[in-house]
This record gives C-alpha cells, sequence and structure tokens, in this order.
C-alpha cells in the first residue's frame, strides 16, 4: 500500500511539474518535427523527460488519457495473470526491446540464446523496457535473478513476460521491477526456443513492436505507441484535476452524486 505522503507528492508532481514538461517537451518535439535538420540529442533529452514525467503517473490515469484520446483499451491493457513478481512502488515507464519465442521441438542452442535473449539486454538504450513473449499458455521460467541483475547494470528499467521467472528473493535483493505471469522452477527446455529480437511480439496478449511506451505498477502493465507519449501527459493534469476536486469533494461531505466529478 502506498504512503499518504508518497501519493500526496505523486499528485503534487501531476498538478506541478507534469503540466510544464508535457508543455515544454511537446513544443520542442512538434517543432523539431517540422524543421529539416533536427537536433537528434535534444530530441532525446525532451524524450527522455517525458518517460520520466510518465514514472510518476498510476498506469490506470495513463490508460484513461489514451482513452481520452481515442486508443482501444482493450489493446492496450495486459492479461491481468502478468502481475509483479516483488513488491513494487510507483510505476515504470520506457520504451520495449522485446524478444520472441515461440513453441518448438528444436532444442535451443547457445547461439539462439545469445542473439535472442542476451543481445536485446546488452544492446538496451538506458530506461528501456525488456519484453520477452513466451509464445506459450504454459509457465515457465523465462529468467532469473542473474538475467535480472544485467539488466539493472545495464540501465534498464524493467522486465516484463507472460511466461515466468525464478529465484525471488533474488530479484528482490536486485531490486529491478519485475512483471510475469507467475513462478516456475525451471526453465524453457525444449518446449519453446528463441526466435527473434526486436520484432513485434504479442505478450499478455497485446501486440507491443519495439520502442512502444510500456507502463507497469502495481495495478498491471499497459504499452501503446511511441508517437503517443507527448499527448498522452499533455492530457493528464486535466484529468488529475478532475480527481483531486472529486477527492476534495468527497472528504467535504459530498455523496458520490455531489461530489464525483466527471
Amino acid at each position: 500500500m502506498i504512503s499518504d505522503d508518497r501519493t500526496l507528492s505523486r499528485r503534487g508532481f501531476l498538478k506541478t511539474g507534469m503540466a510544464v514538461t508535457a508543455a515544454g517537451s511537446l513544443a520542442r518535439l512538434n517543432t523539431a518535427h517540422a524543421a529539416q535538420n533536427m537536433d537528434r540529442d535534444a530530441s532525446a533529452s525532451d524524450e527522455r523527460a517525458l518517460f520520466n514525467a510518465l514514472g510518476n503517473v498510476p498506469t490506470p490515469l495513463i490508460m484513461d488519457a489514451l482513452i481520452r484520446l481515442g486508443h482501444d483499451r482493450a489493446s492496450l491493457a495486459m492479461s491481468r495473470g502478468v502481475r509483479p513478481m516483488i513488491p513494487v512502488r510507483g510505476t515504470v515507464a520506457g520504451p520495449a526491446v522485446t524478444t520472441k519465442y515461440v513453441e518448438s521441438d528444436t532444442p535451443t542452442t547457445r547461439d539462439d540464446i545469445r542473439s535472442f535473449v542476451f543481445r536485446p539486454v546488452d544492446e538496451a538504450e538506458p530506461g528501456s523496457i525488456w519484453v520477452t513473449a513466451s509464445g506459450t499458455s504454459e509457465i515457465l521460467s523465462m529468467f532469473g535473478d542473474v538475467i535480472v541483475l544485467a539488466c539493472r547494470e545495464k540501465g534498464l528499467a524493467g522486465l516484463v513476460t507472460d511466461g515466468g521467472c525464478r529465484d525471488i528473493e533474488g530479484m528482490e535483493e536486485v531490486g529491478l521491477p519485475v512483471y510475469a505471469g507467475g513462478i516456475c522452477l525451471y526453465g524453457p527446455g525444449s518446449v519453446i526456443r528463441p526466435v527473434a529480437n526486436n520484432v513485434p511480439v504479442v505478450c499478455g496478449g497485446i501486440e507491443i513492436a519495439p520502442g512502444d511506451v510500456v507502463a507497469a505498477d502495481v495495478n498491471g502493465v499497459m504499452a501503446f505507441p511511441r508517437d503517443a507519449l507527448a499527448h498522452v501527459i499533455r492530457v493528464i493534469p486535466e484529468l488529475q484535476e478532475k480527481e483531486d476536486r472529486s477527492r476534495q469533494l468527497i472528504e467535504e461531505g459530498r455523496g458520490l452524486v455531489d461530489g464525483y466529478v466527471f
């Protein structure tokens, strides 16, 4: 459970810093898209600021913003079975890097592991979220604490898989957010094998392309197109203001009919 002090600090950020971040970064990104000779370093810095801002927003509020913008909610939210494997606080958000597994009778080779499992981690940009699509409904361990440690040391923001994982106590010590479909003592064996990295995948029932925005917290995991990021952040302060007004009215003694602001 998140403490009142922490909740207030997140709301405070949304009401002040996010509006400034969104306005400034959105304006610079729009200008950059219109310019022929865009400064790539400045654009990357603006985008990092947007991801950092999103990291202070609960996923339900991000979802509400996307719905307001006309996105299909059913295509954005992962299955409820994908949940935190260790205690999490706040929201983790970043661009997706992906690994794709498929069901196969062909044994996995070391080259398969190096190319499709290790390489996307080693080559990921700091702040990325590694999404591993298991390709099966069976829960198998896709990684353990050693790989989570490698992700942390490479600067990744978190890991997501619709398969399983193991070494939970070790993961807690590493401290990097991990979301998975369950816990399993054994790995994929000869049931599935990795076949690609940084390709579109289906994970937790939704499609995720490399670079899509992944956001996760205690409520669940979601993903949406990267080009919607700045627009989402622009909408969020308005939605947060309505929620804060509703809380204020209810705390003042109003019922839901008079106190809930739509």
